[in-house]
């Protein structure tokens, strides 16, 4: 039987932030998802496709993939935009405290068991959250 899984395109544009959050709310709500894992997942679908808006200077969608198995929730974003510097945004790199942006690829690891980040043509962000 195959993982269920939500898979949508996202107009690079933050007024679709909230749609695309509350797509991600429902679905992990319908899997069962706890409220603590769930708010850590939204968190980070939240800062991966803002940074696809902000950095990715693309045309095209930002691509949500999200599918749960019996153990664990996977989550990847991706766009075809130029890409994140990643050296600088890094989690060993802790962002200004009173920036007002930069702690996306700072968050994503606390909160998630497994992040990567791949350039190539695009940025895509892959994450993995361990249910207990």
């Amino acid at each position: 039987m195959a993982s269920p899984e939500l898979h949508f395109c996202m107009a690079v544009d933050a007024a679709h932030l909230e749609e695309g959050r509350q797509r991600v709310r429902t679905f992990l709500r319908d899997q069962r998802i706890d409220e603590v894992a769930a708010f850590d997942i939204l968190l980070c679908v939240h800062e991966a496709c803002a940074n696809a808006i902000e950095h990715s200077g693309s045309a095209s969608d930002v691509e949500v993939v999200v599918s749960v198995d019996e153990t664990s929730v996977s989550i990847a974003v991706s766009d075809e935009g130029r890409g994140l510097d990643v050296a600088h945004h890094t989690d060993h790199h802790e962002p200004v405290l009173l920036s007002s942006d930069g702690r996306g690829l700072y968050v994503m690891p606390c909160l998630t068991d497994e992040l990567s980040v791949h350039i190539d043509g695009g940025t895509e962000i892959r994450m993995v959250k361990r249910l207990t």
